[in-house]
């Protein structure tokens, strides 16, 4: 008799309502099931995420009295090392995110990805395109991947969102967020069905409502509405 596999499936990785503890995909990676719904794999920073909560992306970090020096990359590449002699980092602690100057500084506004950092120093991709100020005078932030998320707040409804939860993501935690297809949300208040739905506008932090504003982010549009603080069903089209 041929053996038949009875385990609970999973996507990929990790179960589709994962809650775990260290990263078991590449944060922000979209997976794709064949009916078409599409899931995003994220970390809560900001709080824990239960399901129907919209997640957004962190915030900026800010760091200052900037220093670079020529350094080499992970690929043997000569690339920027900046350098914050105040900062506190963790090691590889903003590994994946991005750094920029702040505007009307010396060095280039350009994004770049930091491949790794010390307590006090970030590693790019590739080397900053104009150089920083010598003395130390320049601004700059740390800016999140897709992946890295906090809970929506209500007054985003302009702002990015990041996916719908499915389950528990404790805070510092990794699971996924649903971004495409059919999905639960909650809402403040019943969504309207046929109507576009924006993060932010509702009452309660994670929550969505109604779009109305040509400023909205359409999240997508509502199937079935529920009742106050229930869920809505949701043709979901976060990018």
């Amino acid at each position: 008799m041929a053996y038949k596999e009875t385990s609970v499936p999973t996507i990929w990785n990790t179960k589709l309502t994962a809650n775990d503890s260290t990263a078991k995909e590449t944060l922000g990676v979209i997976r794709v099931l064949d009916d078409g719904r599409a899931f995003r794999y994220i970390k809560m920073t900001g709080g824990a995420l239960a399901m129907g909560q919209l997640a957004k992306p962190a915030a900026a970090v800010a760091i200052t009295n900037l220093t670079a020096a020529s350094g080499n990359g992970p690929d043997g590449a000569t690339t920027t090392i900046i350098t914050d002699t105040g900062a506190t980092m963790t090691a590889d602690q903003y590994k994946d995110w991005f750094f920029k100057c702040d505007t009307g500084m010396t060095g280039s506004t350009e994004a770049i990805k930091i491949v790794g950092n010390t307590a006090t120093t970030l590693t790019l991709e590739k080397s900053i395109t104009t150089t920083l100020a010598v003395g130390g005078t320049d601004d700059g932030e740390i800016l999140p991947p897709p992946g890295v998320c906090i809970i929506s707040a209500v007054t985003d409804a302009s702002q990015p969102c990041s996916g719908v939860g499915v389950g528990t993501i404790t805070q510092n935690y990794h699971g996924w967020v649903q971004v495409r297809g059919f999905g639960n949300v909650l809402g403040t208040a019943a969504l309207t069905e046929t109507q576009p739905i924006t993060p932010g506008g509702a009452a309660t932090a994670g929550q969505a409502a109604d779009g109305s504003a040509a400023t909205d982010n359409v999240i997508g549009i509502c199937i079935a509405a529920g009742g106050a603080n229930e869920y809505n069903l949701v043709d979901l089209k976060i990018a």
